[in-house]
Order: structure tokens, then C-alpha cells, then sequence
């Protein structure tokens, strides 16, 4: 595990070193509806108590950079953020994913990009019950990216996806290129 941790750390440096002869970095921030983790724990009934079974889900939080390979790739670390639970908080869980994640350019014009993609890495989950927690693992996650478009105004992108995974079913955000 340590072996791949470090060969990650040094693929991503000679990444970056690549990325700045060209200069096309980006920077991103995205609000996501639905994970798979929700989606999962909601269809075995395991958001539930015996006090509530109402839901609340937070907007799964995702953040990343990408380094702009050739005309056609893009590659970089991603993160997100998924919270869900039980309305009044008895049940809920908590999931950090880190992983690596590549888009594949399909089209691109001044105003627009089309792409599609896809993650893969490890996911933190934590369960907790009346506060306290209750299990804590780590699992692979992944998202697949069926189809995105990046509307550009200048250096920021607005960014919308449509996929499946621990980020969402379907995520918004804004990009910064630089």
C-alpha cells in the first residue's frame, strides 16, 4: 500500500512539473445530488431508527485540480465529502474519498468543452448512531463521468456532470484555469 501511495505521489509531481510548461491547470469546486453511498444505504433501508426514519442529505462536496495532458486528457487528485442520515440525527454517516481522477476531452471550442471520465481511490466511511460512532471503514470508491460540459467565461469554467459514484448523480460546479 505504501508502494502505491508513492508511486501516486511521484506521478502526480511529474504531472504537475509537465502542467506548468503548458499552463493549464484547473482548479475546481462542485455541490453533487445522490451519491452512490446514499443511494445504496437508502434502498437497504439502513438510514433508519427506531425512533425516525426520515432522511436528510447534505450536498456531496467535491473539490479537485486537473493538469491539461495534450489536447485531449486531463488528470488530477480528487476529494469529496458525503454526509446522510436520519432527519433529527440518530443515524448518519460521513464518507472522505480520495482518489485519482482522469476526463477524456471529447470536444472543444472557445466557449465549451464536452468530456467524459472517471475516478477511482479509497473511501473513509464512518456510521455513527445517537452520536456515537458505530462503525469505521475503508472501501474503493469511484465516479464514472458519462457526460460533462465546461461553458467557459475567461479563466472560470461553469462545470456540470451527469454520472454515477461517491460524488453524485449529477454535480454543478465552477472551475478556475490557470
Amino acid at each position: 500500500m505504501v508502494k502505491k501511495i508513492c508511486l501516486s505521489f511521484l506521478l502526480i509531481v511529474s504531472m504537475i512539473s509537465y502542467g506548468q510548461q503548458q499552463r493549464k491547470f484547473s482548479f475546481y469546486v462542485q455541490g453533487g445530488y445522490k451519491s452512490s453511498g446514499y443511494i445504496k444505504e437508502s434502498a437497504h433501508n439502513e438510514i433508519a431508527s427506531a425512533k425516525e426514519t426520515a432522511h436528510h442529505k447534505c450536498i456531496v462536496l467535491n473539490a479537485g485540480f486537473l493538469i491539461k495532458l495534450g489536447p485531449k486528457w486531463r488528470i488530477g487528485p480528487a476529494f469529496t465529502y458525503d454526509h446522510f442520515g436520519t432527519k433529527h440525527r440518530s443515524v448518519e454517516f460521513s464518507n472522505l474519498s480520495y482518489m485519482l481522477r482522469c476526463d477524456r476531452i471529447w470536444k472543444e471550442t472557445k466557449t465549451y468543452s464536452l468530456y467524459s471520465g472517471c475516478s477511482f481511490g479509497a473511501k473513509k466511511v464512518r456510521q455513527f448512531e445517537d452520536e456515537t460512532e458505530m462503525a469505521k471503514y475503508v472501501n474503493p470508491a469511484y465516479q464514472v463521468y458519462l457526460a460533462g460540459i465546461d461553458l467557459k467565461l475567461n479563466r472560470f469554467l461553469i462545470d456540470v456532470n451527469a454520472g454515477y459514484g461517491v460524488a453524485g448523480v449529477l454535480n454543478v460546479g465552477l472551475k478556475y484555469r490557470f
